[in-house]
């Protein structure tokens, strides 16, 4: 039976969850908590068997790093004399253990998508949906009028991506189901197209997100007092939210983190001629 988006979602925290706990466990020195940890293992891998009991699924991919050629890394480190890089070996990009992005989970925008790239943004744009923009809500940050309604304009954005990633999915599942050759080009064109905008959209959706973010963080070490509740900690609830991993950051903290995430999302989204 096939798995929920839902589930999918869920298998992809507990994998998460235990990367970091397997982390710990290899560097803790304290033998009370490696036993804690390796209890809390246990459980999150009976439930991920109690979800998926054969495995992860097709829908679900572990995600491979990006790499970067050797002259994009060596500009990228080139005031950094510590960085020393080797011009005939690729580095890896962010997709790594060391950043925000670590451990990332793949889903498959449908079924029938086998698009690498289309399936990473198309996770990226999920992962910023439920775990990122729900702290931006009133409920979480207090800002003044004028960001709120700056906020609420780039949140459009987000609606409008949705859309296109609904009908590239839907795309994607007829021209793989067609069984009429001339249909089936009509559709694969289909299909192209709408993923080169469903690319565009989202370059054009990060990049709009970080430049709230730029202004917001610059505002706040400028000491502008722009957010009412700056003092208190992200709490969400999880009746309603599905977000965990800024849990108990402080604002500025979780505001940073956003923009960490942002900032990787767009360095593996592909724009020829474009700037990130």
């Amino acid at each position: 039976m096939a798995l929920s988006t839902e589930q999918i979602i869920e298998l992809q925290k507990y994998q998460k969850m235990l990367y970091q706990l397997e982390k710990i466990l290899l560097v803790s020195g304290n033998e009370d908590q490696k036993k804690r940890i390796s209890k809390t293992i246990q459980k999150y891998k009976s439930r991920i068997l109690g979800i998926s009991p054969d495995g992860i699924p097709d829908e679900v991919l572990v995600a491979r790093p990006v790499m970067k050629t050797a002259v994009e890394a060596k500009s990228s480190n080139v005031n950094d004399p510590s960085k020393n890089v080797v011009t005939s070996v690729p580095t890896q990009g962010y997709l790594t253990k060391e950043n925000v992005l670590s451990n990332l989970v793949i889903m498959k925008v449908s079924p029938n998508s086998h698009d690498t790239e289309i399936n990473m943004i198309a996770t990226l744009v999920t992962m910023l949906e439920q775990e990122y923009v729900p702290v931006l809500s009133d409920s979480h940050i207090k800002f003044d009028f004028s960001h709120i309604a700056e906020r609420d304009g780039i949140l459009k954005h987000l609606e409008n991506i949705q859309r296109t990633m609904k009908v590239l999915s839907e795309t994607i599942e007829e021209y793989a189901l067609s069984e009429k050759q001339d249909f089936k080009e009509q559709l694969g064109r289909m299909k192209n197209k709408q993923s080169r905008i469903f690319i565009a959209e989202a370059g054009d959706l990060f990049k709009t997100f970080k430049a709230f973010l730029e202004k917001v963080l610059t505002e706040l070490n400028d000491g502008i007092s722009i957010i009412m509740n700056l003092e208190e900690k992200i709490q969400f609830n999880p009746k309603f939210e599905k977000a965990t991993i800024l849990t108990s950051k402080t604002i500025p903290d979780a505001l940073r983190q956003f923009y960490e995430f942002i900032q990787a999302a767009l360095d593996n989204i592909a724009m020829p001629g474009k700037l990130r």
